[in-house]
């Protein structure tokens, strides 16, 4: 089936479900996004890594985010990811680029992309009803995916983490970072891992730290 087909399909909402259905414990809810939604946070992490070479945009959507993303930093390779196909489909057909690509969202892809210069992931980490008492989104399966995410960052790279439920200053891996200070709005609805009462101010940029 050629891509008019596939996309003809999805429009009909049959394959949304099958999507939904791959993914039954996807970390984010529905899929929206908009150009420049984070000028603050995109203008501190380009003024930090200004020669980039390669951006993640980890949850694209329909890809308005790295068309933001290819502005702020001219000299990058910008990827989306997504774990829904049938959005990467449609980021696709709206956003050809020499410098943007999407990718299926999976593990073994996005190993195969890894040495990122700098991962972006904007209100993704979270549940939609920002709830944690009924056990649907405690704060290890956050940490799980955060440190993946950090996995594919190289050494004295940028990791931003914005609009989730859960601090990556809360994980295991703080250590390795530096935290990179921004003006930017605050995260909604963050909350504390079991066992930490201590609040400080948030931070989304992280360099991670040569050794």
């Amino acid at each position: 089936m050629g891509e008019k087909g596939i996309l003809g399909y999805l429009k009909r909402g049959k394959f949304e479900k099958i999507a939904a259905s791959l993914h039954p414990g996807c970390h984010q809810g529905p899929n929206k996004t908009a150009l420049n939604r984070y000028p603050e946070i995109f203008a501190a992490a380009a003024a930090t890594a200004p020669n980039a070479g390669r951006i993640l945009s980890f949850g694209c959507s329909t890809g308005e985010e790295c068309v933001s993303l290819a502005s702020y930093f001219p000299k990058a390779e910008v990827i989306g990811a997504d774990i829904n196909p049938v959005i990467v489909l449609k980021a696709i057909k709206r956003h050809r680029s020499d410098r943007i690509r999407f990718i299926y969202a999976s593990e073994f892809i996005l190993k195969r992309y890894g040495g990122f210069d700098v991962v972006f992931c904007m209100a993704v980490l979270r549940n939609p009803e920002m709830a944690r008492l009924d056990g649907r989104y405690p704060f290890d399966r956050f940490e799980e995916r955060a440190l993946f995410l950090e996995s594919l960052v190289k050494p004295g790279g940028i990791l931003v983490i914005h609009n989730s439920t859960y601090r990556f200053s809360d994980t295991a891996h703080r250590g390795r970072y530096e935290k990179i200070p921004v003006a930017a709005p605050h995260d909604e609805g963050v909350f504390l891992p079991d066992g930490v009462t201590e609040v400080e101010p948030d931070c989304c940029l992280f360099r991670k730290l040569a050794s």
